[in-house]
Order: C-alpha cells, then sequence, then structure tokens
C-alpha cells in the first residue's frame, strides 16, 4: 500500500487534477508569505528607526508647560529629559521681516537621530541658526545678526535638518534654531502666546514604563505622552496605507488559490471514487486508505509549501525594489515569523478544503463497483459554510479590519444569490429560442443540470469577482484621488494673514488673475461641552485629536463651495453653528444641540443649524464648525484663503512674501508632487500582486474548465458515438462557456459594485461611486477568458478528440 501511494502522489501531481491543486497552493503560501515579509520588515524598521523620528524614546508634547514635579520625578526614575519650545515670531534683520517658525533645544537635544547644522557645531546661547530659505528672505549670512523679540542674535550658520521635523510648525514657515537659554531675553512668552512645548525622554523600557503609568493619569486636555509607535511621520503614512493595499492584493490572491485547490480537490475526489470503491472489495481498510491520503496531501503541502517560498521570497524583493525611495529607511533582515505564518496558513487551508472530499473518498460504498450511481452523501451545505466561514475568518485575521471581512462575505452572498436568478432567467430565456444545433445542445446540458451549473458559473463569477475587486479598490485609492482633482485646484495656501492685509492682498491675486477662494476669518478654540454637558469625545484623527486640543473655527454668511447640506438649512439666523457630518456622526449630534466652546477662557455657545458634508480631497479651505457672524466676529481673528499659483507666475510667491512679510505661504504643490511619487511607487509595487492575482484566476479558471469538461465527458463521448462531428462538440462547448462567461462577468459587475459600496466608505473612508464600465466590460472579459482558457488548454482545439478516445 505504502508503493502504491507514492505511486499515485506522482502520478497525480504529473498530470492529474492535484497539480491544479499544488500550483495553487503554491501561489496562495507565495501570495501571503510576500506580503508578510514586506511588512515584517517594515515595522521592523518603523520600529527600530522610530525613535530616529521622535528623537527619543518617548515625547510629552502639549500647548502647556510640563509641571515642575513631573520632570523632576522622571529624573528621579534614571530617565535623560530634554527641553524644547516651539512659537512663531517675525524676525527683523535691517529693513526686512519675516514671520518665522522657532524651536528652541537645550543641549541634550536630540537624545536620537541627526540635527544637521553648517558649519557642524553644538548649539549654544546667542547665537541663531537659520535654513536656506529663512536666510534667502532675510538676506543674511553667516556673522550677520537678527532680531528676535527684545534680543539680537547672531547667525552662526544654515539649519539643515531636525530628526524629528515632521513634528515641527516649521512645516508651516521658514525654520531658525536658538538655544533654549535665549527664549526668556526675547519677551515673546506672554500671556496668550501660542507656544508648543516639547518634552523628549530617554530610558531602559521598565523605568520608561512605569514613569508612564504614572504620568498619563495627570495629563491635562493637549497633552500627550508618545513612543515611537505613534509617530505620524509622512514616511510611515505611505508605509502604512502601502500595507493596506498589499494585504488586501495578497488576501484576494490566496482566497483565488483557495478556491482554486477547493475546485481540484472536489474534482479529485468525484474522479477518484472508483479506485476507492475498488481498493475496498479488494480488502483494504479505511485506515489504511485514510494513511495513503494523509501521506498524499501531506506530500502535497510539503511541495506546495516549498514552492510557494521560494516564489514568495522573490516577490518581496521584487515589492521592495518597486517601492524604490519610498522606502526612506534601511530595511533589516526578515524574521521568521512570515515563513511562520505562511506554512500555517497552507496548514490551516489544506485541512479545512480537504475534509468534505476526503470524508467523502472514505465513505465511498463497495458498491459502486457494481452501481456507479452508489456514492457517499453529504450535505452541501458543508462545503459551502466552510467556505464562507473561512473568508470571514482569513479576511479578519490577515487584513486585521472586520469592515473587510464583512464587505467580502456580503459580496459572496450577494454573489451567490445573482447568479442563481441569473442562470434562472438566461435558461428561461433561452428554453424556446433558435439557433444551431450547437447552441441547443449546450442549453440542454445547462437547463438538465441546474445546480452543477450554479456551481460551474459561481467558480468563474468569483473569480472574476475578485479579481475586480482589487483592481476596483486600487484604482480608488491610488488614482482616485489625483484623478478627482481639477487642474486649477488650489497649491498655495495664506495663513496669519492680518486684517489690515486683507484688502491689499484680495487686489494683489485679483490683478493678477488668479483663480483663488474666500477669505475665511480663523478664531482658535476648544469645544469643551455639548448640551451643558462636558464632553472627552475625539474631534478628529489628527495627531492632537479629541476636543481638548484647539480646533480652527470660521463664520461665514455663505455656504463653501464643495459643501453640501445633508440636514437643515443655511440661513443668517443668530448663535448658530453649522457641522460637518463626520464630526457630528462621531460626536452624536443632531439639530438643535448646543456646543460651547472655550476662546481663550471665554465661553461662547451655538445651537446647531445644519449638518454639511464637505469634500475633504478639494484642497480648499474647509472647517468642522463653521458659525454665525454674531457668535465669533468680536473675536480677534486672522484669516485664511488658498489659491492656484501657475507655473509660469512663480514670481509672484517671492513679492507676496516680501509685501506681506508676517503672512504665511505654504506651497502645497510640493507636497502634491510628493504625493504623487509616493502613490507612483505604491502602484508599480501593486503591480507585482497584480500579476499573482491574474495567475490565481487563470488557475481557477483552468480548474473550473477541467472539471466542466470531466462532467461532460459521458455525453461527448455518446454524442461522439452517435455520429457527432468533432465541429459541434466544439461548438457547444464554446456555447456553454460564452454562456457562463457572460452570466458569470454580469453577476460579479454587480456584486463588486455592491462589496465596494460596502468597503470604500466603512474600511477606507472613501466616497463610493458606480462603475457602469463594470457591467459591459466584465461580461465580455469573463467570455473572453474562458474561450481563450479553453483553447490554450487544449479543450477546443485538435486535442478534444485525443481526450475523448482516452476516456
Amino acid at each position: 500500500m505504502r508503493s502504491l501511494g507514492w505511486g499515485l502522489v506522482w502520478r497525480e501531481v504529473g498530470r492529474g487534477p492535484l497539480r491544479l491543486f499544488l500550483l495553487a497552493l503554491a501561489l496562495s503560501v507565495a501570495s501571503i508569505l510576500s506580503v508578510t515579509l514586506v511588512a515584517d520588515r517594515l515595522n521592523q524598521a518603523l520600529t527600530l528607526s522610530g525613535r530616529d523620528y521622535i528623537a527619543a524614546d518617548r515625547v510629552l508634547s502639549g500647548s502647556r508647560a510640563a509641571e515642575p514635579a513631573w520632570l523632576a520625578e522622571a529624573e528621579h526614575q534614571g530617565l535623560a529629559v530634554s527641553r524644547t519650545q516651539s512659537f512663531q515670531s517675525v524676525l527683523f534683520a535691517g529693513d526686512q521681516l519675516q514671520l518665522a517658525s522657532v524651536r528652541a533645544v537645550d543641549n541634550a537635544f536630540p537624545f536620537y537621530g541627526e540635527l544637521q547644522l553648517m558649519p557642524e557645531q553644538p548649539v549654544t546661547p546667542g547665537a541663531i541658526w537659520l535654513s536656506s530659505r529663512l536666510l534667502a528672505l532675510l538676506q543674511l549670512s553667516t556673522g550677520d545678526s537678527v532680531e528676535l523679540g527684545n534680543t539680537r542674535l547672531k547667525v552662526a550658520g544654515e539649519l539643515l535638518k531636525e530628526p524629528d521635523q515632521g513634528f515641527s510648525p516649521a512645516l508651516l514657515a521658514p525654520r531658525a534654531l536658538i538655544h533654549i537659554d535665549d527664549v526668556a531675553a526675547t519677551g515673546i512668552h506672554m500671556a496668550g502666546s501660542r507656544v508648543r512645548y516639547r518634552y523628549l525622554f530617554k530610558g531602559e523600557p521598565e523605568p520608561l514604563a512605569a514613569y508612564g503609568a504614572w504620568l498619563e493619569p495627570q495629563l491635562q486636555q493637549g497633552q500627550h505622552w508618545r513612543g515611537p509607535h505613534n509617530s505620524d511621520t509622512p514616511v510611515a503614512r505611505s508605509l502604512v496605507r502601502a500595507e493596506q493595499f498589499f494585504r488586501l492584493a495578497s488576501l484576494i490572491g490566496v482566497l483565488l488559490g483557495i478556491l482554486a485547490m477547493a475546485i481540484a480537490l472536489g474534482y479529485f475526489s468525484r474522479r477518484e471514487q472508483d479506485r476507492m470503491a475498488l481498493l475496498k472489495t479488494l480488502g483494504a481498510s479505511r485506515r489504511q486508505l485514510f494513511a495513503w491520503l494523509t501521506r498524499l496531501l501531506l506530500s502535497l503541502l510539503l511541495m506546495g509549501s516549498l514552492l510557494g517560498a521560494v516564489v514568495g521570497y522573490g516577490l518581496h524583493k521584487l515589492i521592495l525594489l518597486s517601492l524604490g525611495e519610498a522606502l526612506a529607511i534601511p530595511l533589516p533582515p526578515p524574521s521568521l515569523t512570515p515563513f511562520a505564518v505562511a506554512m500555517g496558513l497552507a496548514l490551516l487551508t489544506t485541512l479545512m478544503l480537504s475534509i468534505v472530499p476526503m470524508a467523502r473518498l472514505l465513505k465511498v460504498p463497495p458498491l459502486r463497483v457494481l452501481r456507479n450511481e452508489a456514492e457517499a452523501h453529504i450535505a452541501p451545505g458543508w462545503s459551502l459554510g466552510i467556505l464562507l466561514g473561512g473568508t470571514f475568518i482569513l479576511s479578519w485575521v490577515f487584513a486585521g479590519a472586520w469592515q473587510l471581512a464583512v464587505g467580502l462575505l456580503v459580496g459572496l452572498i450577494a454573489l451567490v444569490g445573482l447568479l442563481g436568478g441569473l442562470c434562472w432567467l438566461m435558461l428561461t430565456l433561452v428554453r424556446h429560442s433558435g439557433g444551431g444545433i450547437g447552441f441547443r445542445l449546450a442549453v440542454s446540458r445547462l437547463q438538465r443540470a441546474r445546480l452543477a451549473t450554479l456551481l460551474q458559473f459561481g467558480g468563474i463569477a468569483l473569480a472574476l469577482f475578485l479579481g475586480t475587486l482589487l483592481w476596483v479598490v486600487r484604482g480608488e485609492l491610488v488614482d482616485g484621488f489625483l484623478a478627482r482633482l481639477p487642474p486649477d485646484t488650489p497649491n498655495r495656501f495664506l495663513i496669519n494673514i492680518a486684517s489690515h492685509q486683507l484688502d491689499p492682498l484680495r487686489e494683489r491675486l485679483d490683478q493678477a488673475g488668479l483663480a483663488r477662494s474666500q477669505f475665511y476669518p480663523i478664531v482658535r478654540g476648544r469645544l469643551s461641552a455639548i448640551n451643558d454637558k462636558s464632553t472627552v469625545s475625539d474631534v478628529d484623527s489628527g495627531e492632537s485629536g479629541g476636543v481638548g486640543r484647539e480646533l480652527n473655527l470660521t463664520y461665514s454668511e455663505l455656504l463653501p463651495t464643495g459643501n453640501r447640506l445633508l440636514q437643515g438649512d443655511w440661513s443668517s439666523s443668530p448663535n448658530s453653528v453649522s457641522v460637518e457630518s463626520g464630526l457630528a456622526e462621531r460626536l452624536q449630534l443632531s439639530l438643535g444641540d448646543k456646543l460651547t466652546l472655550d476662546l481663550a477662557g471665554q465661553t461662547v455657545s451655538a445651537e446647531v443649524r445644519n449638518i454639511r458634508e464637505v469634500d475633504w480631497d478639494s484642497m480648499k479651505p474647509n472647517f468642522y464648525l463653521i458659525f454665525s457672524p454674531d457668535v465669533l466676529a468680536t473675536y480677534p481673528a486672522t484669516w485664511l484663503a488658498s489659491f492656484y499659483l501657475p507655473p509660469e507666475q512663480q514670481g509672484l510667491e517671492v513679492e507676496l512674501i516680501r509685501a506681506f512679510p508676517t503672512m504665511t505661504l505654504l506651497d502645497v504643490e510640493a507636497l502634491l508632487q510628493q504625493l504623487r511619487e509616493v502613490l507612483a511607487q505604491v502602484s508599480q509595487a501593486l503591480l507585482v500582486l497584480m500579476a499573482l492575482v491574474t495567475g490565481a484566476s487563470v488557475l481557477v479558471l483552468l480548474a473550473q474548465l477541467e472539471t466542466t469538461l470531466d462532467s461532460r465527458k459521458r455525453e461527448l463521448v455518446l454524442l461522439r458515438t452517435l455520429g457527432a462531428s468533432e465541429k459541434l462538440l466544439k461548438a457547444s462547448l464554446r456555447w456553454e462557456w460564452l454562456a457562463a462567461g457572460l452570466v458569470s462577468g454580469l453577476a460579479a459587475a454587480l456584486a463588486v459594485e455592491l462589496c465596494v459600496a460596502v468597503l470604500l466608505p466603512q474600511w477606507l473612508g472613501l466616497a463610493w461611486q458606480p462603475h457602469p464600465a463594470l457591467w459591459v466590460g466584465l461580461p465580455v472579459l469573463g467570455a473572453t477568458l474562458l474561450l481563450l482558457a479553453g483553447r490554450m488548454g487544449g479543450i477546443t482545439s485538435g486535442t478534444l478528440m485525443y481526450r475523448l478516445r482516452e476516456w
């Protein structure tokens, strides 16, 4: 029996349906291993270099200074402490003046990373280092003097780079660096001054954890205790989003591989029933047959896992190569965890998929040798339940998002329902139609075996559904954001505009013929209560998220462009506020609710008049809360606007900065270009997995075609015996596959639309848009792929008669 078992193993791998099972298993292992290797190396790199991004092991940041007792406790526990402050102020150099973001640091800064100054030197009192942009604007060089508040500082060199620059307000204005001992002499810190305090801590993990547990309950509103894993750098955000793309692509590749494995195992179990019955009549016990089947599966598992591991490792190298410069951090060698995960997945999927087919083989009665209709009866619900349950668990565990799992499950259930309805409709419409003999033979086969027809169409539709779902989500994530931006999207923002600068600035922009937004007043405040009840719910997901942080508030008599009312009406009613829909949902606000805000110690209240939808991708000024003018008009405000600056008018930017030196001009074009480059690299890397998914889809189609032809072999042989020509048999198969492709493609298109409608808003936070091209393209694609796969597989080519003679 052992020699027979190994002989059957090699025979099935070489030319049987288990060859497709082996390839599908290897593809599933390669799919998950490639992505888990990339994610593992990225996570290791971000963990190791995360402290370089924050320049410390832990950071305490906020708009309030830390209590001296807190810092004393840290030093008592053996932690090193570095103090920094950030604020905005105007620098004077002769007749030149310029608003700058000033960073004050002590001698211990930074603990990690690199502070790059040119020439290289320590930060000392009495000196200032300016960014290249600030040196150019103030027309200064090393050795010159500059006034900051009440003190004069000597320009010691150029500020090239700060290790934690991503956390600095210097992103909003040209940067300057001074020693923290010079802050008091400037006289800038007064009541109401906006200063960002940042305290860096360095130490061993145990004291850091103990200190954090002691400190966090004492933190006040606007103060945050963060570590390397909380870093919010552009590189970290880009890589995390890229990992989401890869996980979805890998998951779909795994699901397609599982589908191909399930089809191949089902085909194998049906084909091997005669052999199992014969072996039982020859005296083989169920225990012996179970041992042979176990040896067979273990052999396939070992070979498929090894092949998939080699392919997956190579694919992860291609993905990292495609990401290119998006990986601005060195990557450590991979750990063994991804390999363990991939092997575990291979074992679990093989066991999950083999339960029903192998149970069917073990239960085959010996009577089948005499009566071919005798077979083991296992309820079809078992296979469907395992498929749906396995899909849900894999989606939840691997992608880490229950929304994705629910979305895919809804899509699969919808797919089954749509297929059943479309199959019934198609068979009803063509029942009495005309057509040639080949067409009528195909229709007759489909009508006689409706359950088999549904299963056949289901495998094809599922392959189209999963592959198309990935393409659609990829388009929405990678291309949708940039595609929705018009050519004249604002690429410059003006902030910190003083009231007396409004008229001349507006006139300057209009004279240049620039498309601009309206000017919005900005008042800073904190949301403190809802309906007179203090609240601690999160307002947004920003770095300083929560109602404790200061929000940009505005007032307007007009509804901003790109905003759409969902509830209530826009009117000039006094004491009212308009709320963004996402914020209203998070805080469970409704019309008529009362919001109370703290504006620098003064309290104002307003009633929710309407709830509006905001297009956050428009690159125009947008706000969570817009008040009626009577609520905020009496409070001091700066102003905000955006405009589009064409390439041929770049010189106007310098003119505006010199004419309005206290105003801050943000160049968003550079950020958009950086975003385009990162998304292009992510898109290129995703193509590697798209090729894997395409291969999985082809495997599913080939497995389904092999199964279809095997189920039709008796009829084909009988028709050939009765005189049917090879041309007629090929024509009937082509008609059958054409119908399968059209119906399956239409069902897949509708299921993709439903699934995307669930996934985009819930999992990715994107608005759903219909894709009518899918309703035409997928049926055509399905029919074309099936016909091509049939020809490439030799089913409708010149080998059909050879296969019939072989049977």
